[in-house]
């Protein structure tokens, strides 16, 4: 069984053609910037959406952790067991359980029912989280793929076991790989983690040939110094030839409302990059002979 948080069908930016995303639960890096913050914990979580509460008061009769003051309705995080009961008993969509254990078996069913959209190229892409937290499941899920004959890919931080990814190549799976800061002491401040573990993992897959695509995240104010930039770029370098290409990941906000809905505060918060940083970055990478895609 793997804990899954959401299956996103017709996915175009998750690797090759036309792909069915599927979501896990749980991932060992906490970076400040958090794309997915309900994914981070393995476990269900509530989300509650403050705009879509009415405050008509149904969930009270179902959960003692609710309260309603001056007209809003408040949870108690810490009396909350996600049990599920004032998702059904609201009108409103306002509550949603995150998580929901899954067979391997199941996700695959809700694969296949896309796969006359996959063609040659289109599939099957884990994502999270982070899809090595989950590894068993996550290998079960590429093996099933494999032998339905549609395309494998994960999008991973390169935190798993050296295993798990050399399982995962030989089911002739492509990573789409992150990195993040190439200084272990500034990637442990932005992520909780340094980077040694995540870079031996990645020369690894360069090793044996495994099908990579580097994802760089750029976060304006954390990893985008020209010195952050020049560092990645001599990596990218030294080892061009070894991944297909680079793709720049500019930085969106839309992590910011999905923690508050799990009741957790997060602390990078700004606008999206803008235009001219993207340009700065593209320039920078373009001045150490490295070009760049940068994601939509």
């Amino acid at each position: 069984m793997g804990v899954v948080f959401n299956i996103q069908k017709f996915c175009l930016h998750d690797g090759d053609g036309i792909r069915t995303t599927v979501f896990l639960k749980g991932c060992p890096l906490d970076c400040l910037w958090c794309h997915n913050p309900e994914s981070k914990s393995r476990a269900v979580q509530l989300a509650l959406t403050d705009r879509k509460c009415t405050a008509c008061g149904r969930c009270l009769a179902v959960c003692t952790g609710r309260s309603i003051d001056g007209g809003r309705l408040t949870l108690d995080r810490a009396a909350c067991t996600a049990c599920g009961k004032c998702v059904e008993a609201c009108l409103n969509g306002a509550n949603e359980l995150l998580g929901s254990e899954m067979t391997a078996a199941e996700v695959m069913d809700e694969v296949l029912k896309d796969k006359i959209f996959y063609g040659a190229d289109g599939g099957l892409t884990v994502s999270g989280g982070e899809p090595s937290y989950q590894p068993d499941f996550t290998l079960e899920l590429l093996t099933l793929a494999k032998q339905a004959g549609i395309t494998r890919a994960v999008e991973t931080c390169g935190s798993g076991s050296r295993a798990f990814y050399e399982k995962a190549a030989e089911l002739g799976t492509a990573f789409l790989y992150d990195l993040k800061c190439m200084d272990p002491a500034r990637h442990k401040e932005l992520v909780g983690a340094d980077n040694k573990h995540i870079i031996d993992n990645l020369l690894y897959l360069f090793s044996r040939g495994a099908d990579v695509i580097i994802r760089l995240p750029m976060i304006p104010g954390c990893n985008d110094t020209d010195g952050d930039i020049a560092a990645l770029a001599d990596f990218l370098k030294e080892h061009e030839g070894s991944y297909r290409y680079a793709e720049l990941m500019p930085y969106h906000p839309l992590g910011v409302g999905k923690s508050e809905q799990i009741g957790s505060a997060q602390e990078y918060r700004r606008e999206a990059a803008t235009d001219s940083e993207i340009d700065r970055w593209v320039s920078l990478f373009a001045a150490h002979a490295i070009t760049v895609k940068v994601s939509k």
